[in-house]
């Protein structure tokens, strides 16, 4: 059966999130809501992971099966012919059946966006964390580059995180300005635990605000104390950024 790597972007503001729910708007609900009305037949969408509620994407990958060979072009303009304005398909490739949009992953990125030092902007309140305070941009990039390395993040996981093993290997973790008054936090690591990225960002705060010195990434990574951590930024900041994959192997390819 073919199958397919979908490559979407999506505005998360409206939704309760990527998973399917019982009721509310998801994204893969959206997106399997789609693919029955196109073929009038479930089709699961697998995703490379759960964005929570208000988080967006510019380049989340899932996977579908389809039991019809389709040019993947053809499946792209059908599904953003039905889909809301809000999600969008950017790409699609026929690639081996070996592929798994989660499970063949090897890297992550996110990057969550703050307006500070201004007022509240009607056009970005959905896309980015208004702060009024000024904050300092060296001090949190000296605190960002702790990240780096193979971890124990359980101080960063969220409350109920479950049993997921807490260890991350970080390959970039930055704060950088976009244009005035705009800044965006960039980390890419294997793997992610919930809520992860947005206590990182909330405790990078406490330190760019002066409340904290940059030395607390350390002493929470040592710990795992999670209630040294800055408090949880809200979620509508966030977007996965991409999701890295490991060159095909030889004798296999990508149509698309």
């Amino acid at each position: 059966m073919p199958r397919y790597k979908l490559l979407i972007a999506y505005d998360g503001t409206g939704y309760q999130g990527w998973q399917r729910q019982p009721s509310g708007r998801s994204i893969q609900g959206a997106l399997e809501a789609t693919l029955f009305d196109l073929f009038d037949r479930r089709v699961d969408v697998v995703g490379s992971g759960r964005t929570d509620a208000g988080v967006h994407a510019l380049g989340q990958v899932a996977h579908v099966d389809l039991d019809l060979s389709l040019p993947p072009k053809a499946l792209v303009s059908a599904m953003n012919s039905h889909l809301p304005m809000d999600i969008r398909i950017r790409q699609a490739l026929q690639v081996p059946e070996t592929f798994h949009a989660r499970y063949s992953a090897v890297k992550r990125a996110y990057i969550y966006l703050i307006r500070h030092g201004g007022g509240i902007s009607p056009f970005t309140r959905n896309y980015a964390l208004h702060m009024s305070s000024p904050l300092n941009l060296e001090r949190m990039n000296q605190a960002a580059s702790l990240l780096v390395g193979e971890h124990d993040f359980s101080a960063f996981r969220a409350t109920g995180g479950g049993r997921t093993q807490p260890i991350r290997m970080v390959f970039t973790s930055k704060v950088f300005p976009v244009k005035q008054n705009l800044l965006c936090y960039l980390v890419v690591a294997d793997a992610f635990l919930r809520k992860m990225v947005r206590g990182i960002v909330g405790t990078l705060l406490e330190i760019g605000l002066g409340k904290s010195d940059p030395d607390l990434i350390t002493r929470l990574l040592t710990t795992g104390n999670r209630t040294m951590m800055g408090t949880v930024v809200p979620p509508q900041g966030l977007f996965l950024a991409a999701v890295t994959y490991p060159p095909l192997r030889p004798g296999e390819e990508e149509n698309g």
